[in-house]
């Protein structure tokens, strides 16, 4: 005979699936918070695109007027000029003037940046406060353990530079606007359980790709009327504080699958790689937001392999392609689904990449960590062709470089900060002004909390 505690068990288990349902004692029982008021009908998603493992961003957006001295510098690891392609910047902020180009790799992204969709963010990274190099060389105003791989990777998901925290920028956020009466989770990754979607009363979930159709990731097995009179049972108050918890997630598991139970059709063609059916999946998700009662929605993606100590030119190729065929593909689709005006996506990554490289030989030859890096920023309201913040001297031991001397290699002190990156995306997303010091604590230390690169 089976008992309740096999029931329960068995129910659980075959709940989750291909998805987990992140939460944490400390907030079981805590139901989402009050939201800011939302006006009706005005939808907008944040799309995050995390490149694990520090991205090179010196490969990724060139400059021509200063190739010469990048090929100089950069030897086995330069990208051919007559390779590269053109994405000459408006120079609206009058920062980041003349001519550069984009990795040939990442081609499927110019038609974008020529119809004013795509930005870039100039030399962005982890910052306590603006940061010169003389402040650096004092040992002032460093990062908490500024190129290690999991603690900068902590803070560009949490926006934190003192030390790790356990919630991330996303899940703060979505704290303070989630707004589902139904109570689905305005948070979801499609990348496993990152920080970045962690919040203190946010319930995330974790959600498979594509090609598992999304009425598949999150699906009771064996439903049982039954189940749920144990469920209101052991969720009253007199019922033991875990039990209570317990009942609280597989009831919110419960509502949460019956939310996904259709899988939406999307015409667009994604490429056939993991990012792209990461996005596609968002793209689904996106397409049911209304139906779900969402009005803010969250998502994190990631690609991986970007620690690029060898071997970084055929590496990096490959995965730029991946990267430009699937953010091309999920604008289309956003296109497609009436909502490119209402979707940023836009991409992270652990810290950019010396400047100089390191190994011998082109095919070994490689970089190692650094600190500010570029990145993409891409939908309807971006106020795309155009940099943002300001793109590095490219001067070995010059006042960008946090190196000296002869072993100087080109470690860019970044010109904005994360800060400020996930602020400017915070106030388009609809976080009121007032909420930003809680969301983001070290903002006062900036000049400014809004870097321009997108349309409020």
């Amino acid at each position: 005979m089976e008992t309740r505690r096999d029931f329960m068990h068995r129910a659980g288990c075959g709940l989750l699936g291909k998805a987990a349902l992140i939460t944490g004692f400390e907030r079981f029982s805590h139901i989402s918070a009050l939201a800011a008021p939302i006006a009706p009908n005005d939808y907008r998603a944040l799309v995050c695109i995390f490149l694990f493992g520090g991205n090179d961003a010196n490969n990724m957006v060139i400059s021509l007027d200063r190739y010469s001295d990048y090929a100089a510098t950069r030897g086995a690891l330069a990208v051919a000029q007559d390779q590269l392609v053109p994405v000459d910047p408006l120079n609206r902020n009058g920062a980041n003037g003349g001519h550069f180009g984009l990795h040939p790799a990442l081609s499927s992204l110019q038609p974008l940046w020529l119809q004013g969709k795509l930005a870039v963010l100039c030399n962005v990274g982890t910052l306590l406060e603006p940061l010169t190099k003389a402040n650096y060389l004092s040992n002032g105003s460093r990062p908490y353990q500024l190129f290690s791989h999991s603690d900068q990777q902590n803070q560009w998901q949490t926006a934190v530079s003192t030390g790790p925290v356990p919630a991330g920028w996303g899940g703060r956020m979505a704290d303070a606007t989630q707004d589902a009466l139904s109570g689905f989770p305005t948070v979801a990754s499609l990348a496993g359980i990152p920080v970045f979607s962690a919040g203190q009363r946010t319930r995330p979930l974790a959600i498979a790709p594509a090609p598992t159709p999304l009425n598949q990731t999150l699906r009771l097995k064996q439903p049982d009327d039954a189940l749920k009179q144990i469920l209101a049972i052991d969720g009253a108050d007199t019922a033991p504080t875990l039990v209570r918890a317990a009942s609280t997630v597989l009831t919110q598991s419960l509502q949460n699958s019956e939310g996904l139970n259709t899988d939406p059709p999307i015409v667009t063609a994604f490429p056939n790689t993991g990012l792209a059916n990461q996005l596609k999946q968002v793209a689904k998700l996106i397409a049911i937001s209304s139906r779900l009662g969402l009005r803010r929605q969250i998502f994190f993606c990631s690609l991986g392999g970007f620690d690029t100590h060898s071997g970084q030119l055929t590496q990096q190729s490959s995965l730029f392609g991946q990267l430009g065929g699937a953010m091309a593909a999920f604008y289309d689709a956003t296109v497609e689904l009436g909502v490119s005006s209402s979707v940023t996506a836009f991409t992270l990554s652990d810290f950019g990449r010396t400047f100089k490289p390191a190994g011998t030989g082109a095919a070994a030859v490689g970089s190692d960590h650094a600190w500010g890096s570029h990145h993409f920023i891409l939908g309807d309201a971006v106020r795309g062709r155009d940099f943002y913040g300001t793109y590095p001297a490219l001067e070995l031991g010059g006042p960008t470089d946090t190196d000296t001397g002869s072993t100087a290699r080109g470690r860019w002190i970044p010109s904005v900060s994360v800060d400020q990156y996930a602020s400017t995306l915070a106030l388009w997303y609809g976080l009121p002004v007032s909420d930003l010091a809680s969301i983001f604590p070290n903002i006062g230390r900036f000049e400014t909390a809004d870097l321009g690169f997108l349309s409020v």
